[in-house]
């Protein structure tokens, strides 16, 4: 039996659509909702314009799961159609891009903006519709941040967004804080150092088979944290920060007694090897040994 539909659409979408001669339609139906039916199965069309209304849209978040360096979260969203743009950022970086440009919004925009630039014939309005969500999503943190920082305070911001770049609700906030990682009793002995040209080797034997970090630094980098009044485990978390979000944090990480080799980027330099248990982030004190590289 051939249906009879009274669809509520915006009439310049349906002539669109007809003139395109396809053999669907997608109807926006008075109740809001959205069909695709094949057009061989109707057998008659009412139209009706209908007028949008601003702040029909409402949103809302929920955490699902908080690790010290994940968050995995729900955009709650009041209707399947109207768009939204959400987003995730340390606190700190929120409140100062607010400084910065005014509001969140006009810090969005100029980030569209910045990335259209990478792109031919690209506006920020199409880099803004690229990133534009609908209905009820659930999201990871990694999408945006590859790895939060434990005990670090977020927020995810989100509101509703029309094709135009125009907001449709008022900004919503939820902050939430990473917890500490946990804790490991595992202790450390660095031995068996030996230098060549360009990297060095040694072995870290460990008291048990949890997880650790290891690394190279420059000594003289490290000595400018601890005069300015770093401890140890805060210089060496903003190491692991740098290597997870923008290198390969997985390549620092170990088990069990192994012989290690890094790079050193300069020759002839003291350099002091830090390795710490690591679970999300650093679950025992630093060990530490110091060492010249080659020339």
């Amino acid at each position: 039996m051939k249906k009879i539909l009274l669809a509520a659409m915006f009439l310049t979408s349906a002539a669109a659509t007809m003139a395109q001669q396809v053999t669907d339609m997608v109807i926006h139906m008075k109740d809001k909702t959205v069909k695709t039916i094949s057009i061989a199965d109707i057998d008659s069309l009412t139209f009706e314009t209908v007028e949008t209304t601003p702040g029909e849209l409402t949103l809302t978040c929920t955490i699902d799961e908080l690790t010290p360096t994940h968050a995995t979260y729900t955009i709650n969203a009041s209707n399947s159609t109207d768009t939204y743009y959400q987003f995730i950022m340390a606190e700190e970086t929120y409140n100062n891009m607010i400084s910065q440009y005014g509001t969140i919004q006009d810090h969005d925009q100029a980030w569209w903006t910045e990335l259209s630039t990478y792109y031919e014939n690209t506006t920020w309005e199409d880099v803004m519709r690229m990133q534009m969500k609908k209905g009820t999503q659930t999201f990871q943190s990694n999408e945006i941040i590859n790895s939060l920082v434990p005990q670090t305070s977020y927020i995810i911001y989100y509101y509703g967004i029309d094709d135009n770049g125009t907001m449709t609700t008022q900004l919503g906030t939820t902050r939430f804080t990473t917890p500490a990682p946990g804790q490991s009793d595992n202790s450390f002995t660095i031995t068996d150092i030996q230098t060549y040209l360009g990297g060095v080797y040694f072995t870290v034997t460990p008291t048990n088979n949890d997880t650790y970090y290891a690394t190279a630094q420059r000594k003289s980098v490290i000595d400018q944290q601890l005069a300015s009044g770093k401890t140890m485990k805060e210089i060496v978390q903003a190491f692991i920060n740098i290597e997870a979000n923008y290198g390969d944090i997985n390549g620092m990480l170990h088990n069990g007694e192994e012989r290690i080799n890094l790079s050193c980027g300069l020759e002839d330099t003291d350099y002091v090897i830090c390795v710490c248990g690591y679970d999300g982030g650093i679950s025992t004190d630093v060990t530490t040994a110091q060492f010249h590289s080659a020339k």
